[in-house]
């Protein structure tokens, strides 16, 4: 099947390793030039060698996606190695904490807010543009199953800012769909991760307890996540936007 990805530009900000580098390494596979992005130096680095070594092209910018500096530096990073992107894929930093509401200061409700909200709206300000002009983008927002099914242990988590950026996506969605650019939201169910692990062992829970919670009885494989991402930023999905699509192996039971 081709996605039509072939000399695209894709940034994958939260892109070097995790779901994040499953999904930078799918898109070179799929022909995409990758811009990824990662706090961690040496992270960054093993990410980029990894998609170079299977043929990929492939940049890596380290730094913090949530400023508005550094979505700027980001982004015209991207342009000055490769052009402006065609593909953003927003894969937020977590805030990492898993107390309730009343344990949280109003200092870690604004970095998470700043995490997962303005992270996608400075960087989308900064890729819209050109893709209105050229008349085609894709725009991907990394969330939750929190989002829908939120947990009463993730305040931060799930039940508020995570909620505003698939509601921010979902008007970009309308706003720009006239320009032949579609965004959709991810709602990421159990998969790998160092929140998982933190909950798990705040609540004293063995580690593999997620995992056998779930009906597969397995968490995703981050493969899995990056094939959902690449045909949303395919051609063929491009009557797909507005959405918030569950990858979560039937772990939650709501219909919509």
């Amino acid at each position: 099947m081709d996605f039509g990805l072939s000399g695209k530009v894709a940034l994958v900000a939260g892109g070097s390793r995790g779901c994040g580098l499953a999904i930078s390494q799918e898109l070179a596979r799929e022909g995409a030039a990758v811009v990824l992005t990662g706090r961690q130096k040496q992270i960054v680095d093993d990410a980029v060698e990894s998609i170079k070594a299977a043929g990929g092209k492939v940049h890596g910018v380290v730094g913090d996606m949530v400023s508005q500096q550094n979505a700027e530096h980001i982004v015209g990073e991207a342009r000055e190695v490769f052009g402006s992107p065609d593909i953003l894929v927003v894969n937020p930093p977590t805030p990492g904490n898993v107390e309730g509401f009343l344990n949280n200061t109003d200092e870690q409700y604004l970095l998470a807010h700043e995490n997962y909200t303005m992270s996608l709206v400075r960087l989308a300000r900064q890729v819209i543009p050109a893709m209105s002009e050229r008349k085609w983008g894709r725009i991907i927002a990394m969330a939750s199953i929190g989002v829908k099914t939120p947990h009463l242990r993730f305040a931060l988590y799930a039940q508020n800012t995570r909620v505003a950026s698939v509601a921010i996506a979902k008007t970009l969605s309308y706003e720009f769909a006239k320009d032949n650019i579609t965004v959709n939201s991810i709602a990421t169910g159990p998969f790998p991760s160092a929140l998982a692990d933190e909950y798990n062992k705040s609540a004293g829970h063995a580690p593999d307890w997620i995992a056998k919670s779930t009906p597969m009885g397995r968490l995703g494989q981050t493969k899995e996540m990056a094939a959902i991402v690449a045909f949303l930023c395919s051609n063929r999905a491009s009557f797909v936007s507005g959405e918030t699509i569950r990858v979560d192996g039937a772990s939650t039971l709501n219909l919509f």
